[in-house]
């Protein structure tokens, strides 16, 4: 258990004063040169976590300025830290890259060892998600990025090609307009659709099974018989949540003969494929992905050691759930090793990606391009459930079927797992952040900066303030000696 030091509060303080002098000396990139014009804001970022946060701060060291964040939670609790994500420590390695923009005093680490010291950052493998949480609120404080919170987005509409975007929120103060330029869903892994629950689960009553991304009340389940459905880490964490409060017993089942023993992300996280995989061709990109979804990777040990870690747990591989159903006592779950009967089933089953699930997008899901649009039939039946991901341009934009070359949908955003097959790991994931956050803003800013520039130009050709040069010696430098003649001899 981390314990913070005596003096973290001073320490903190300290290093925002170090972040504040680093940010004065790497100057970012020169001025404000756009905000808000007409009440449109240039930059709409939907998504208060790690990477809405990471595109806020690194679009105003470029100059851009009026950008608002707005979350569905409260402001405390944005992303999954505080709710589905149940697990113990971060998935990925403490020394992954991150984007500090200039900024090192803003980075993971140094703001771990100022709270918990140098030795406890030595000792630590894997980040601890309560940890993570309490960097990200004081990132977002360190960098003034001011979010609106438990505000939902109802809807998205868009008007005619240079048309501003406008969102409807709906806050605490009830429901009001937001237009902008640019809008930035930086939604995380359901930004493109929501959760799958398999159709074979419809039949038992609602009470009796869980999206392992629900809001689950675990204490609930004391005394109760759980089986899960899939056998990635959430299926392992949510095993180890359930048994930690209680549960008689869980059982986790996968399809697959044996946990899969290599893992590919592995290999993903360096520079070459971070920043370049946009230069892979269509046919690549999707025999990536191909590739990725059959290999899968493994749950990690620590989530495994956890659920282990009980008696009453049991791992079942080669079992997939051939049929479920309602005794009216309880759910029979037929497998090809036999019938298992539990009092709740949870299903860690991933995501779907469907647009039109998504109340921001609901409105342009029949326009914007899918993946399965731009495959050979035969390819796309490989994988429906990929091929259903959005097709998106290299500014993580969507692409219009009716008017590809000239729609405002290239202004909407996909800074989430919708961008996986276009656009690689270089959205929500932490590892992709440190180049999806630079080209991203890089894009807006080249966006903007196109719409600008009529004005921008005029600007120029009108400015006449002079610098204040003056001809002759400066007023106070001294008159300089008379130098003496040198003498002659001859």
């Amino acid at each position: 258990m981390l314990t913070p030091l005596p003096d973290a509060a001073a320490r903190l303080a300290a290093l925002e004063r170090d972040a504040a002098h680093q940010a004065e000396l790497s100057a970012g990139d020169g001025r404000s040169w756009v905000g808000a014009r007409d009440g449109v804001r240039p930059v709409v970022i939907v998504g208060a976590g790690q990477a809405g946060l990471v595109l806020a701060r690194g679009l105003r060291r470029r100059g851009i300025d009026d950008v608002v964040v707005v979350d569905a939670a409260p402001a405390d609790a944005a992303g999954p830290w505080t709710t589905y994500a149940r697990m113990h420590t971060l998935r990925t390695p403490k020394d992954i890259a991150w984007p500090t923009w200039g900024t090192p005093a803003v980075s993971p680490r140094a703001w771990f060892e100022a709270v918990y010291g140098d030795a406890a950052w030595d000792a630590l493998e894997f980040f601890p998600t309560s940890a993570w949480q309490g960097f990200l609120r004081w990132y977002r404080d360190a960098s003034a990025v001011t979010t609106v919170s438990s505000t939902h987005v109802s809807a998205l509409t868009v008007g005619g090609v240079d048309d501003p975007l406008t969102l409807r929120l709906d806050g605490p103060d009830g429901e009001w307009m937001l237009p902008a330029r640019h809008v930035v869903l930086a939604t995380g892994i359901e930004g493109a659709g929501g959760r799958h629950l398999p159709a074979l689960l419809d039949a038992l009553p609602a009470e009796r099974v869980h999206h392992t991304h629900d809001d689950i009340d675990f204490a609930a389940l004391a005394g109760l018989r759980i089986g899960i459905l899939g056998a990635g880490t959430g299926a392992f964490d949510n095993a180890a949540t359930a048994l930690e409060h209680g549960a008689a017993s869980v059982d986790v089942h996968m399809r697959r003969p044996s946990m899969p023993q290599v893992s590919p992300y592995r290999w993903m996280e360096f520079a070459g494929l971070i920043e370049n995989y946009g230069s892979f061709t269509d046919a690549q990109k999707w025999a990536f992905n191909v590739h990725l979804s059959a290999v899968d990777q493994p749950a990690t040990q620590n989530a495994l050691w956890r659920a282990h870690a009980f008696d009453t747990f049991r791992f079942r591989t080669s079992s997939p759930w051939e049929s479920v159903s309602w005794t009216g006592r309880e759910i029979a779950v037929t497998t090809p090793h036999g019938i298992h009967h539990y009092d709740v089933v949870l299903a860690a089953t991933g995501i779907v990606a469907d647009l039109g699930r998504r109340p921001e997008l609901a409105s342009v899901a029949a326009d914007a391009t899918l993946w399965s649009d731009r495959l050979a039939p035969a390819d796309a039946a490989q994988n429906p459930g990929l091929a259903a991901f959005p097709y998106l341009d290299d500014d993580f934009g969507l692409v219009s079927r009716s008017a590809p070359d000239a729609s405002p949908l290239s202004r909407i955003h996909l800074f989430n797992h919708g961008a996986r097959i276009s656009q690689g790991m270089l959205s929500h994931q932490i590892p992709g952040l440190v180049g999806g956050a630079t080209k991203l803003a890089a894009a807006l800013s080249r966006r903007l900066f196109q719409r600008d520039s009529d004005d921008l130009l005029a600007e120029y050709l009108a400015y006449d303030v002079p610098v204040g040069v003056h001809i002759g010696r400066r007023a106070q430098d001294p008159v300089p000696a008379p130098t003496p003649p040198v003498a002659s001899w001859g």
